[in-house]
């Protein structure tokens, strides 16, 4: 009589263990690449430097030709609202962008895009969030601002267009932007994601970059200030929002702004002194605009702060050969005190020169057994056809051939049987119970590989 199998007497298939990951935030974005190595940062910022140089003496040159007696001596001295030397102040800056991108095109990481965000491109709808909020934070503080003149019994500015007005419209709409894009790619892009490649946490990433993004600004101490406030502000809103989109739309909208009001004669751009009470209006546009930053992408779930890659399976433990596969003669040894070395990787038995030794022997869990010895009775390693092979062991092979000592030198077969290094290569009798096994000696270590994902912040 038979019966039905119990439902819980089926075999259940085989568990799959979940994939290994790892996040990361923008400034840690060059770990996803696993060919980048840590050099490479370095070598990536001489190739910026060297194009750079290249794309800035060959604009130059090409100004100079185009606009024959209107760059003369000191270009920063110039008036900056001549059309000419407004595009050339500007349009200079532009070229870090192009040189930044081929620099991170030859040594990565890739993709290239990871340089824009953590989904690897510019994310252009939350670019334009960015720049519409930009606006309207600088809209209201400004408003602010002449309200409280005209309170005090201030007098209304009178508009007064600068000479070539459309042409410097035009340079504030089509350039600007693409010059606050060149200097992010490079200070909070370039830089910050070279510091997280060493540095884990991102305050090293936001802040270490500032001095050097300041010292490109030939301001006083308090216009400088100025800058350093700005530039920690787009550090934190880039590592917070897992790109530049929202440091470019500030900076944009700034360097916008500032060009417009001195086009229409409401601020001096050659002026490059500050006062103190500058840093409170600087202080409430950028906290103002990362408090409300923070509150889009926090609202704005689809817009991604960091990148999650998956690692690659850990590798899989040394394999022992079936017992029937092994060389007979090994097969024949039933004393016990034998042991056979194997390599894994090729599952060939190997034979240890004894002038190399003596080799340190290991149980699976790294922990020290005791000495091989590979000694003869007549001096000779074990490797002779009159000699057993004997060693600690691993993968299979005919020993009758393979195992012909050449130390340091290929067998008959073309491969190399050098004294592989100590480490679980296979297994020797355990020392006696009650003892305990002497510590590892000197030089010693345990090749056992160890892999690990953490979740990275």
């Amino acid at each position: 009589m038979s019966h039905a199998s119990a439902p819980w007497s089926r075999p259940s298939p085989p568990v799959q263990e979940p994939s290994r990951t790892r996040t990361l935030f923008y400034h840690r974005l060059a770990h996803v690449d696993p060919r980048h190595r840590w050099w490479m940062p370095l070598v990536e910022g001489l190739i910026l430097l060297a194009v750079l140089l290249l794309l800035t003496i060959g604009f130059f040159l090409i100004m100079v030709f185009a606009a024959p007696g209107r760059i003369e001596g000191d270009i920063l001295a110039m008036d900056q609202l001549d059309p000419v030397v407004f595009f050339i102040l500007f349009g200079s800056v532009v070229l870090m962008l192009p040189s930044a991108l081929l620099a991170r095109l030859v040594l990565g990481p890739r993709p290239l895009g990871l340089i824009f965000s953590v989904t690897g491109r510019i994310r252009w709808k939350w670019l334009l969030t960015c720049f519409v909020a930009a606006v309207a934070i600088y809209a209201l503080i400004n408003a602010i601002a002449v309200g409280l003149e005209l309170a005090a019994g201030g007098r209304p500015v009178s508009f007064q267009p600068a000479p070539g007005f459309w042409w410097l419209m035009a340079s504030v709409i089509f350039v600007v932007p693409l010059q606050c894009a060149a200097e992010e790619v490079v200070f909070r892009g370039y830089l910050a994601q070279t510091i997280g490649r060493w540095l884990k946490h991102p305050a090293w990433a936001i802040l270490l970059p500032v001095p050097l993004f300041v010292l490109g600004h030939a301001y006083d101490i308090w216009g400088q200030a100025s800058v350093g406030i700005m530039a920690v502000a787009m550090g934190i809103i880039t590592w917070r929002t897992g790109g530049l989109e929202a440091a470019i739309a500030l900076h944009a909208v700034n360097n916008m702004t500032v060009s417009l009001m001195a086009m229409v004669g409401l601020t001096d751009m050659n002026d490059t002194s500050g006062a103190p009470t500058d840093l409170i209006a600087v202080a409430l546009i950028n906290g103002g605009y990362v408090a409300l930053v923070f509150w889009l992408v926090r609202r704005n779930r689809s817009v991604a702060v960091t990148r999650t890659i998956v690692l690659p399976p850990p590798p899989q433990p040394a394999r022992l050969p079936e017992l029937g596969h092994r060389p007979p003669r090994l097969a024949a040894d039933a004393s016990g005190l034998a042991a056979y070395v194997l390599d894994p990787a090729t599952q060939r038995y190997l034979v240890l020169p004894p002038q190399y030794g003596p080799y340190s022997v290991r149980d699976g869990q790294g922990r020290y057994v005791g000495l091989l010895d590979t000694r003869t009775a007549h001096g000779a390693h074990a490797g002779h056809d009159d000699a057993p092979v004997a060693l600690p062991g691993g993968p299979s092979g005919d020993t009758s051939s393979e195992s012909t000592p050449r130390a340091n030198g290929p067998d008959p077969h073309g491969t190399t049987t050098p004294a592989p290094p100590a480490g679980p290569h296979g297994t020797t009798t355990p020392p006696s119970p009650g003892t305990t096994p002497p510590p590892a000696g000197p030089g010693e270590r345990d090749n056992t590989p160890t892999y690990t994902g953490r979740h990275d912040g």
